[in-house]
């Protein structure tokens, strides 16, 4: 069943594009997962995207752009503020510097040390206050602050959206010929939205001490998609199953291009461009995953693999081959402690400001890599013992 297309676009000229209220956008997105499946086509235009677009056990459905060079998903400007002075728990209000974009009756998540967290035993790196009013200079808060705000703390929408959420029980969802604009600007601030401001976010259930909760999302391919200027990640997967990547352009995030994360197997990324991006892919968590034939060009760090969570099987069987990767500011390829079992090979590194390829864990494989003109070593061992055939 074939949904927006034909709905829409029967009695229309595709120019000039148009532009559908993201609750249209929505509303065809749930009719279709409620058919069991189908196919929204979204018609040419800059869609703005203010909520963020939800899949929630979705079976069988397509989403696609009908132009692949003018059907536009984008987030509006990010909504920011920095504080200007130091503010003691207690305080009824937030002294700021500068502003965009809170309104009253927004949570804010506030970039400073806040409750002490059960899992890493440390304060959480942040803290919540609801914003009652908003001033020039100030921000008015609608109850006391629980915790301090050092001078210069970044301060955030604590429900910042993705264009694309996917969760639940969701299979064979694909996303194809589409451009996601995460609306980052020249002039904006340095915020990494992290699970938050991505133009694509996956997710099943999962705690960290327990692994997964519920079921992951399944079979989720996303290919030939333009995506730029997001303040989060190009495409976040947590806990994500046989998930394929491949054909996309991502350039200019302020995280990981792509992301596979906390208990995702089996996935792929493939035939990916990616250009100044924070990372391109990182693997976090995640197991017998594939990244192979990418182009990675002027990131922080090409590809990262490290452990956060202690179940055992972690971070073990991940390929990484036939990438190539020019100009990386950092290390082009780096793999932490904690992991098993990873295999790099035949990559292509040219110019990493860092180190080709650094290592730790323990029996990773290392063969037939095309190491020249690395800022420091072609290759580091850190720790453990690993099989390497340069």
């Amino acid at each position: 069943m074939r949904f927006i297309a034909l709905l829409v676009l029967l009695s229309a000229p595709l120019q000039p594009a148009l532009a559908l209220p993201e609750a249209e956008l929505q509303r065809y997105i749930d009719e279709a997962i409620k058919a069991g499946g189908g196919e929204v086509v979204i018609p040419p235009g800059t869609h703005i995207i203010e909520h963020g677009l939800m899949v929630k056990d979705a079976k069988k459905l397509r989403i696609i752009g009908l132009d692949a060079e003018e059907t536009v998903l984008k987030l509006p400007p990010v909504a920011y503020a920095v504080s200007s002075g130091a503010t003691a728990a207690g305080a009824p209000s937030i002294p700021v510097k500068s502003q965009r974009g809170f309104k009253p009756g927004m949570r804010l998540k506030i970039e400073a040390d806040g409750e002490l967290d059960t899992f890493t035993k440390r304060p959480r790196p942040y803290h919540n206050a609801r914003v009652k009013s908003v001033g020039p200079r100030s921000i008015e808060l609608d109850a006391p602050l629980k915790f301090a705000v050092p001078p210069d703390t970044m301060i955030r929408h604590e429900d910042a959206p993705n264009l694309i959420e996917i969760r639940g029980a969701s299979e064979e969802v694909r996303i194809e010929k589409l451009i996601f604009d995460g609306g980052r600007v020249e002039g904006d601030p340095p915020v990494r939205g992290h699970a938050q401001l991505c133009a694509i976010f996956a997710s099943g259930k999962y705690d960290y001490e327990k692994g997964p909760t519920g079921p992951k999302v399944k079979k989720l391919s996303i290919s030939r998609c333009f995506i730029q200027n997001c303040h989060g990640r190009g495409v976040a997967l947590y806990s994500v199953e046989a998930a394929e990547i491949d054909d996309c352009t991502i350039r200019d995030t302020s995280d990981e291009a792509i992301d596979f994360d906390h208990f995702t197997v089996k996935s792929v990324a493939t035939h990916n461009h990616i250009t100044r991006c924070l990372t391109g892919v990182e693997l976090n968590d995640a197991t017998d995953c594939l990244v192979a034939g990418n182009e990675f060009r002027g990131c922080t760090t090409g590809i990262n693999l490290w452990r956060w969570c202690e179940q055992p099987g972690l971070n073990e069987g991940n390929l990484i081959m036939q990438n190539v990767f020019e100009h990386t500011f950092g290390n082009a390829v780096q793999i932490a402690t904690g992991t098993k079992g990873n295999i790099v090979a035949q990559n292509e590194i040219n110019a990493s400001g860092k180190n080709g390829i650094i290592i730790s864990g323990e029996a990773q494989v290392i063969k037939a890599n095309k190491i020249t003109a690395s800022g420091m070593k072609p290759l580091v061992v850190q720790e453990g013992k690993h099989h390497i055939t340069e």
